[in-house]
Order: structure tokens, then C-alpha cells, then sequence
């Protein structure tokens, strides 16, 4: 059996910031971590406060300013040991949920989403929760994790829901070279998992396609060829994995996010042409971010 393809020794990075949502992230990643053989690096992107704007006397400009700093101090001080203080206890948590895998605590300066980016280049997988408090605040909304989806160096997963064990992993294909690195990582995923895989390629009847060669019940016929083709090379690739094709007419979102509701996981490539054409925007990945049923990896 083929074994999943794996860039030796880099690590999974998770970002933490001690919300639910994070600590949900943490125990995925660490799971991801131990079934790739591959150390955990858990990552808090400390962002310190900005100074607060006071009122200057004009009398007497420089009254205040020495206990408005200590105050300043005082609370980035307070929000560094908490940082500390998330980063310890999510390491000791997964210590003890897993005593053979290295982890390493990581505390940076800077914005999460850039801190996290930079820690992909170095990376074989990025894990976060899909909202948060403190650093990661507004992740829901795409500040963090579309961000990551947008400009990581290595494949994003963004948890949500509960994935299911023995339920199948999906990947949205369209026939781009993007959309095919997106099945390769699905394969080595459901691979790893024990979980089948739904080769899933959404179409609608759409202008794009040329006049007289679409047919308002079938996709058109190269697309079903570039999808067989993606098939094929799966199956040669992993032979005891059990891939199932699915054509679906609807939208490239809808049709996703209505097949996440039973998956795994729900693999997308990072942009695709025709259902999948601005997916680096986020008009597909924003819409599994907010609304997927399980987690959602984009892969560029």
C-alpha cells in the first residue's frame, strides 16, 4: 500500500488562545500530529495592547503619564502570563492525552494570523479553531482563518462540529491542478482515518460552458472526464482505500456544505475553475467556514 506522502519532520502547528473552539483545534491537531508520525508545535499569537489615548492637560502635559504606563505594563504583563499560562496548560492536556508524541509550546509576538502563516512555512499542516477570544477573536468571520486559507504555506484545517469516525472524508474537484492536490491530501487523510473518500465535483448549467456542448441534466463532458481521471489515479494511488465518485447538480457551496453534514472532513483546494472559480476569495472556503458540519481543510 502506498503511504501517504509526508514532508519529513515538520511539524503540526496548532493556534491556541484558550477558548473552547481552541482546545478542540489542540486535541484535532494532536491527533493529526500522532497519525502522521510528526511532532506538535501548539503556538500563541500574542498581540500586545495598544497604549490607551488620554486626555493631556494643556496646562500641564505630563501629569498622568507615568500611571497611565504602569497601568499599560501592568496589562500586558497580565496578558503575557495568561498566554503562558494557555500554552501550559494545552501542553501538559495533550502530554497526557499523548505521552509518545514531542510537543513544543510556542509563545510570539504579532498579529495571530500573520504569526501563524509564518509558522506554515516551516509546517506540514495548520490547525484552528473556527472562533475564539483573546487573539483569535473573529475567526468566524474569516479574520483569521480565511486569512491562513489565503496566504499559509502548507494545508489549513479549521475545525468545526464533531467528525464523525467511519464517516467519509469529501474533496470538491473540478479538474484543476488545485482541485487535485486537494484529492491528494483527502486520500492520505482518509487513509489514515480508516474512512472512505466522496470524490464530490458540483456543476450548474452556466454561460461558461460553451453553447451546444452542456446539457441541462449532465455536466459537460470534459469535466466528467477530468473527474473519472482524478478517480483513477486515486485508486491506483491507495488501493485499499474505497473512493466513491459523486456528481452533484448545484452550486459548488451548497453542494459542499450539504456533504459535510455526514463527513470527516471536507477537503477544498485553495482556488478551481468553473463551481470552484474564486475560491481563494472565499466564496466556497468562507461558506464552509461558517457553515461546514465538520472540519474543513483548504489546500494550496
Amino acid at each position: 500500500m502506498t503511504e501517504p506522502n509526508q514532508p519529513a519532520g515538520r511539524p503540526v502547528v496548532v493556534g491556541v488562545d484558550g477558548s473552547d473552539h481552541s482546545l478542540a483545534a489542540a486535541d484535532l491537531a494532536a491527533n493529526e500530529a500522532a497519525r502522521r508520525g510528526l511532532p506538535l508545535e501548539i503556538v500563541y499569537g500574542y498581540l500586545p495592547p495598544p497604549p490607551p489615548m488620554a486626555p493631556m492637560p494643556p496646562a500641564m502635559p505630563s501629569i498622568g503619564m507615568p500611571e497611565l504606563g504602569e497601568q499599560l505594563l501592568r496589562e500586558q504583563a497580565a496578558l503575557r502570563e495568561y498566554a503562558e499560562r494557555v500554552l501550559h496548560d494545552a501542553g501538559s492536556r495533550l502530554r497526557a492525552s499523548h505521552p509518545d508524541l514531542p510537543i513544543v509550546t510556542r509563545l510570539r509576538d504579532g498579529n495571530p494570523a500573520e504569526v501563524l502563516a509564518d509558522a506554515s512555512r516551516q509546517a506540514t499542516l495548520v490547525v484552528v479553531g473556527h472562533r475564539g477570544v483573546g487573539g483569535f477573536t473573529g475567526l468566524l468571520t474569516g479574520s483569521v482563518g480565511v486569512q491562513l486559507a489565503e496566504h499559509a504555506g502548507c494545508p489549513v484545517i479549521i475545525t468545526r462540529g464533531q467528525p464523525a469516525a467511519g464517516a467519509p472524508v469529501v474533496v470538491g474537484v473540478d479538474g484543476s491542478a488545485e482541485s487535485r492536490l486537494a484529492a491528494e491530501f483527502a486520500a492520505d487523510a482518509a487513509q489514515w482515518y480508516g474512512s472512505p473518500l466522496t470524490v464530490l465535483c458540483a456543476w450548474t448549467p452556466a454561460a461558461s460552458w460553451l453553447p451546444g456542448r452542456t446539457h441541462p441534466d449532465r455536466p459537460p463532458a470534459a469535466l466528467s472526464e477530468a473527474i473519472d481521471q482524478v478517480v483513477a489515479e486515486l485508486v491506483e494511488q491507495h488501493p485499499r482505500l474505497k473512493v466513491r465518485p459523486e456528481v452533484r447538480q448545484a452550486r459548488a457551496h451548497e453542494a459542499l456544505v450539504s456533504a459535510s453534514e455526514p463527513a470527516r472532513l471536507v477537503v477544498v483546494g485553495s482556488r478551481g475553475l468553473g463551481g470552484f472559480r474564486g475560491l481563494l476569495l472565499g466564496s466556497v472556503s468562507r461558506a464552509l467556514i461558517h457553515h461546514a458540519h465538520c472540519p474543513v481543510a483548504v489546500v494550496r
